[in-house]
Order: structure tokens, then C-alpha cells, then sequence
């Protein structure tokens, strides 16, 4: 997927938003965002929005000294996943389809926000997501393809997104592994935003239970300029992969492989890419038509 001049303010607001949950002062913010906009300049278009947005936290960085503005943030929101996720699982256990719920559970773990919910104080309200993972619309629902992937799969290759959000896909997973498969999960090798690290998987007990590895970088998505060669190793070997969030989807649409995404459509470039509305959830295979390179 190719960056827009769509994407430009969102990156910038990365950047500031970044910048917002550190100590530094207006005048560094200031400096900050000044040194972002004269790297915008040069960006390359032909690049996918998270290689481009990967600019935004370098800056941070480079103006603020922390490494990992967001750790409170992702430790609070395993915390609070972690609490629910008994009865997720019970949720999963007591459907009619047992995959499919399992699906859904992964999906709304990247459309919670725990951010709000926990800047504003509140806990999440689990009857809410219950209601909202049983009556979940897809604007595109490739279950049945998924299906018939899945029965002719071994190996599968899960690309994690967020912390919190792993909890969730812990169900996934388990359910995967229940039906026999050999699941993989990838997650970055350090801090990008909320992204899920190593430490992160630990919290939510999935080091347990599935072989993990990292990307080899702290890039948004997968950035194949850095890429560490276990996670090429997988991704080759894998007959199923799955990918979570709008940073995945950006960087292996054009990807050949048998690939899934899930994710909700958080901007309006994500959802004229696919076809749907802006905020619609979906469940797709990739399309032959986003592109064919090879890794």
C-alpha cells in the first residue's frame, strides 16, 4: 500500500500525540514537530504509511529521550484484557461456531480503544463488549475462504498488533491450537507505539503456549528493510497467515501469500484500500489485485 498525501496529517498528529504523554516542554514539542515537517518533505509516496509514519516516532525520540512512551499505557492494558478474558474464553466455549466467535474476539481486541477507557478512568464494560463481538457486522466476511484454508493448513502465522489486544488473540490462538494447527506469533523486537513486544506476550501468557518471535525491529507493520530472517523463515513456511491491524495491512497487502487480515477500517485511506466504510470491520483474504512481490 502506498502512502497519500491522506496520510500526512495523521502522521503528524502520531508525532504530537507521542510527544503529549512525555514531559518535555511546548518548546521542544515545537522543535519536534519543525524537525518532523522538514522530513516530510522528502518522504517517499511509493512507501506504505507505516514506513513513512515510523518517521514520527524517530522524531519523538530524538527530542524527548524516552524510549517507550507508551509502556504505562500497554501494561495497563494487558491488566485490564486480562481481567475479561476468562469470559471470553467462556463466550467461545458456548457458541455454535467456536472458530468463528474466536474470530470475532481477536477482531474487537483491535477495535477497543482501552486508551480512552483508561484516561478516562472508567473500566471497560464487558456486557458492552459481549453484545458487541455477538452482533459484530463485516463489511467483509471472508469466513468461509477462511475456513477452507484453515482445513488444509498446518502452519499458521499469526502477525500480532497491539498489546491488550494480545490478549484477545490469545483466544484465537487457542482455539487454532485446539484444532491441531502449529501457530507462530510475531511481535516486535522493541517499543513502536502500543505495539505488542515480547514483554508484552509474557504478560498475557502466550510464551506458554505458542512459539514466539520477534520482527527485528521496532517498525510500525512489517518492514521488510529490516526484517529479522526467523520472522522470513515463518512467514515462508506458514500455509495461513494472519495479520492484525491497519499496520499489517498496509505492509503485506501486496504480499504473495495466503493471507488474512482482521482488522477494523481506522481511517478513510484503510477503507477506500478495501472497499467499505470508514470504522467497518473486516474479516479478508488478500486480493491478487493489491499486488504480487515476494519475500
Amino acid at each position: 500500500m502506498k502512502t497519500s498525501l491522506a496520510c500526512i496529517p495523521c502522521i503528524i498528529t502520531q508525532c504530537l500525540t507521542t510527544l503529549n504523554l512525555t514531559r518535555v516542554d511546548e518548546e521542544k514539542k515545537k522543535s519536534a514537530v519543525n524537525k518532523l515537517l522538514e522530513k516530510l518533505k522528502t518522504i517517499d509516496y511509493d512507501l506504505p504509511p507505516s514506513y513513512n509514519s515510523d518517521i514520527a516516532y524517530a522524531v519523538a525520540y530524538e527530542f524527548t529521550g524516552v524510549k517507550d512512551p507508551y509502556l504505562k499505557l500497554k501494561k495497563e492494558c494487558n491488566k485490564l484484557a486480562l481481567e475479561i478474558y476468562p469470559k471470553l474464553k467462556e463466550m467461545v466455549e458456548h457458541s455454535k461456531d467456536r472458530m468463528y466467535t474466536a474470530i470475532k474476539v481477536a477482531i474487537e481486541g483491535n477495535i477497543i480503544d482501552f486508551g480512552i477507557n483508561i484516561n478516562k478512568g472508567k473500566p471497560l464494560d464487558f456486557q458492552k463488549i459481549l453484545r458487541d463481538i455477538k452482533e459484530m457486522p463485516f463489511a467483509i466476511d471472508d469466513y468461509k475462504e477462511f475456513e477452507k484454508s484453515l482445513d488444509s493448513s498446518t502452519n499458521i502465522f499469526y502477525v500480532g498488533d497491539n498489546a491488550g489486544e494480545i490478549v484477545f488473540d490469545r483466544v484465537l490462538i487457542e482455539e487454532l491450537i485446539r484444532c491441531g494447527k502449529k501457530v507462530v506469533l510475531s511481535v516486535k523486537s522493541g517499543p513502536v507505539i502500543n505495539d505488542a513486544t515480547l514483554e508484552d506476550v509474557r504478560e498475557a501468557g502466550l510464551t506458554d503456549i505458542v512459539k514466539v518471535i520477534e520482527t527485528g525491529n521496532s517498525s510500525i507493520g512489517v518492514n521488510f528493510r529490516s526484517i529479522s530472517q526467523k520472522f522470513v523463515d515463518e512467514f515462508k513456511k506458514a500455509d495461513l497467515i494472519i495479520a492484525k491491524g491497519q499496520g499489517n495491512f498496509e505492509t503485506l497487502d501486496n504480499i504473495e501469500a495466503n493471507t488474512f487480515f482482521m482488522l477494523k477500517a481506522k481511517c478513510e485511506t484503510i477503507a477506500n484500500k478495501l472497499g467499505v466504510e470508514y470504522l467497518d470491520v473486516v474479516l479478508v483474504k488478500r486480493r491478487h489485485e493489491w499486488g504480487s512481490k515476494k519475500i
